[in-house]
């Protein structure tokens, strides 16, 4: 139909208010809807109000245990509005159901620096979010010229930039950054990504922010790389705990050699 762009949001609500909930939504948006097997699909004529074309949505939902639940949301539409889809379909959803993924929590730690995250800013960082990923920290400053956010989760550090008419988005795996450094002037901090042999500097970052990004990003090294406690000495003990390093190594917080190296470790001590 046209460009395609998905997102995955967590919900702190069970699969079958989830399925309610986003149905209502799509339908208020004056989608056509169709619902089978934990799937949506929505469909919305070309909006000349809203400067916006023909919208395709499908929303994938799924159990994520707990009374939990996630969903794949995919926009098939030409033009650029995709987001603006999705965060009507989100505010239609309701704030109360989403598993914020430690981003509120990040925005609080940015103090009065905060306040210049609005709701929408909010709302649409969500949209950048993986259902598995959390939020350490947060900070504004300018990347390639251009002024953004600087996102750390325990996945990656990205940048993104949305402006009227474009959008960016760069990021770096934690498993290929070696080291980030700061350097302080009086018109803000400096950010430094080494990186796969590569180098990434944010400016003008905001006093303390740059150094809460290092704070956060070099506890996550530390506890990725933390020494494997003794295992138990039942199987299913030492099972667990190589199940765990799967985790983290799918996470990016683990390189495939690291793991390989931790799991020949606890093995041979069986």
């Amino acid at each position: 139909m046209g460009i395609a762009r998905t997102v995955e949001w967590a919900f702190v609500v069970p699969l079958d208010e989830a399925e309610r909930r986003v149905s209502e939504a799509l339908s208020a948006q004056g989608f056509q809807i169709e619902v089978a097997g934990g799937t949506i699909r929505g469909k919305a004529r070309r909006a000349l109000v809203k400067n916006r074309w023909a919208a395709d949505v499908t929303v994938e939902l799924a159990a994520a245990g707990a009374g939990r639940s996630r969903a794949t949301c995919r926009v098939d539409m030409l033009g650029s509005k995709h987001y603006a889809v999705l965060d009507e379909i989100a505010e239609g959803v309701g704030d109360a159901a989403f598993d914020d993924r430690g981003l509120d929590e990040a925005v609080e730690r940015l103090g009065k620096a905060g306040r210049l995250f609005g709701r929408k800013e909010v709302r649409h960082l969500r949209h950048l979010i993986r259902a598995n990923e959390r939020v350490f920290a947060l900070a504004q400053g300018t990347y390639g010229g251009k002024q953004g956010v600087v996102v750390l989760t325990d996945e990656r550090l990205f940048f993104f930039e949305k402006s009227i008419g474009r959008e960016s988005l760069e990021e770096f795996g934690l498993a290929s950054i070696s080291s980030v450094e700061i350097s302080k002037k009086l018109t803000g901090e400096k950010l430094t990504i080494h990186a796969s042999g590569n180098r990434a500097e944010v400016k003008q970052v905001m006093h303390g922010q740059a150094e809460e990004i290092t704070r956060q990003f070099r506890a996550l090294k530390e506890r990725a790389h933390a020494p494997v406690p003794p295992p138990s000495t039942s199987e299913p003990g030492v099972l667990e705990q190589i199940r765990t390093l799967g985790e983290l190594r799918d996470s990016g917080l683990l390189t495939a050699d690291e793991f390989e190296a931790k799991k020949t470790a606890l093995l041979e001590r069986l």
